[in-house]
């Protein structure tokens, strides 16, 4: 982590900050199944420097690709829009902490739109659509961390890398794809556990109710269920090709305090 005053010093060269548009596909995509665009949020449509310029880097990579950012106010009215009347809305609303809010707007939008999903600070080094088939009808891809929860026999049978988490910063899926339907039921049916419970390390929960660990808690739960040979599993960090930290990225966190440095509160009322 960079100190304080070595922060304050690069914040100079960051500044000022640009404004980041949406950007429509130049190209023509070989993708059949899933939408050619990817969906990225953040509280504000603007960066430092450093960052904005690694986030148009990716999107070069990408000319097949639309992308479209959600900042804070029109990820909510998304929400309230399509999602108002559906037991993830509340959930959604009563959420702490802005990671939570970013894991359920990515599954929800991907459910009723279909496309990709990438944290605004992640990326990969070659193209999206290079990592899928044309027939895929989603992308996951697998952390290096290894989960000591052992699948289900039929689970492991169907994933390329039964022993790790699956990662959900870079996800990929065809419009109502049954995965994410169960992920949302799933963070719907789990929520009376964590609601209005304090946790002495909140980062951890976020990730069991609504990150890594449901997510891939619920597709394995998929994988036991049935076989889906169009679900692209691009090996672990998206077969190396994965950027986990865009250069840069940290400055967004200049004004936005990062939840990792939350302790004993509630993640959800």
């Amino acid at each position: 982590m960079l100190s304080t005053i070595k922060k304050q010093i690069l914040m100079i060269g960051e500044k000022p900050m640009q404004t980041l548009s949406d950007r429509k596909a130049t190209t023509q995509t070989h993708l059949q199944n899933i939408p050619p665009v990817v969906y990225q949020t953040w509280e504000v449509n603007y960066f430092g420097k450093t960052h904005f310029a690694e986030i148009e880097k990716f999107r070069d990579l990408n000319p097949d690709l639309s992308f479209e950012l959600f900042a804070k106010e029109k990820l909510e009215a998304y929400m309230e829009e399509v999602w108002g009347n559906h037991p993830i809305y509340p959930i959604f609303q009563k959420s702490k902490f802005g990671p939570m809010f970013a894991d359920i707007f990515r599954y929800c939008i991907l459910l009723e739109r279909g496309g990709f999903y990438f944290d605004i600070s992640k990326g990969c080094s070659v193209s999206v659509s290079s990592l899928c088939a044309a027939n895929s009808t989603g992308l996951i891809s697998y952390e290096a961390h290894d989960c000591v929860v052992i699948p289900n026999i039929k689970a492991i049978e169907r994933m390329t890398h039964p022993e790790k988490y699956i990662l959900q910063w870079g996800i990929g899926f065809a419009k109502g794809h049954p995965i994410l339907q169960k992920l949302i039921e799933n963070i719907c049916e789990y929520y009376p556990y964590f609601k209005g419970k304090s946790f002495a390390i909140p980062k951890n929960a976020i990730l069991s109710l609504t990150g890594p660990g449901m997510f891939t808690k619920t597709i394995r739960e998929f994988f036991n269920e049935a076989a889906d040979e169009n679900l692209t599993q691009a090996g672990i960090d998206f077969n190396g090709s994965g950027i986990y930290s865009l250069k840069g990225s940290w400055v967004r966190y200049a004004t936005v305090p990062a939840y990792t440095t939350a302790n004993s509160t509630i993640i959800v009322d």
